[in-house]
């Protein structure tokens, strides 16, 4: 019988965390981009650069939404490895746009307006 992998809990809490600060990084840089205005003087070249504009700011946060569940996971492995918990089904959660752990370290949620077209 094959030995059973064991994992640190504090090498998963150590990713967990650099993954949700990741994800707020990502999270923060949708919005700089979104925030930013470039006036490009022609109608149908600025609806080219809204939307490329609009497009990198929804990848951003499709990518800090995945981090901040994969950190979510992450941190609820972490917990049963180390013995000092239990998870019930529910407790951990992670959806499109709204990211949410029982223990509270890595929480996102998408706010704000979108950028809208000129045209």
């Amino acid at each position: 019988m094959p030995a059973a992998n064991r994992v640190d809990p504090t090498t998963l809490d150590a990713v967990a965390a650099q993954l949700a600060r990741s994800s707020t990084a990502a999270l923060e840089a949708s919005y700089e981009l979104l925030a930013h205005y470039s006036d490009t003087g022609d109608a149908s070249t600025q609806r080219a650069v809204d939307t490329l504009i609009d497009d990198a700011a929804d990848s951003l946060r499709a990518l800090a939404d995945s981090l901040a569940e994969t950190a979510c996971r992450l941190d609820a492995a972490a917990t049963l490895a180390s013995g000092k918990g239990t998870l019930r089904r529910g407790e951990v959660s992670a959806t499109r746009g709204e990211v949410s752990a029982t223990r509270g370290e890595v929480s996102l949620t998408r706010t704000g307006p979108r950028r809208g077209h000129f045209g």
